[in-house]
């Protein structure tokens, strides 16, 4: 993952040129970072500048015009875990299906009739709600 160095430019002239990104010895001059990663901060002293602080941080780079937007890298592990806790909760929806529909029916055939009937119809419902909680249920 790249790892990223915030700065303010001292030779700054204007807004469009406040901020100095460095990634493995580039530099991209920017006029505003968005940072959405964790970051940690040095310290130290310039001659004839004074002490400064920097900014460092770990993610994805993405350029909206002069703005650096720092972002956590997406990861397959999200998906694999929805994918696995679908199938654990489907697995344990299914046998109480089956159990109460044995109760009512009376017959132990019928309920597994059913159960796998609905097995792959709520396993789809339950990724797909799963999903839509991950994208839109953090935001605030």
């Amino acid at each position: 993952m790249p790892k990223y160095s915030i700065r303010f430019n001292t030779n700054s002239t204007c807004d469009s040129d406040r901020w100095r990104l460095l990634e493995d010895g580039k530099e991209i001059i920017v006029s505003n970072v968005i940072i959405e990663t964790p970051v940690w901060t040095t310290h130290d002293f310039i001659e004839g500048v004074g002490d400064k602080w920097h900014v460092t941080t770990e993610g994805s780079l993405e350029m909206k015009g002069d703005v650096a937007h720092i972002k956590a890298p997406k990861t397959k592990l999200s998906i694999r875990r929805h994918i696995y806790k679908t199938i654990t909760w489907r697995i344990v929806g299914t046998i109480d299906t089956m159990t109460v529909a044995w109760l009512i029916t009376g017959n132990p055939l019928t309920g597994f009739k059913i159960g796998l009937m609905e097995i792959m119809t709520k396993m789809t419902l339950y990724f797909l709600h799963e999903r839509a909680w991950y994208k839109w249920g953090k935001r605030k």
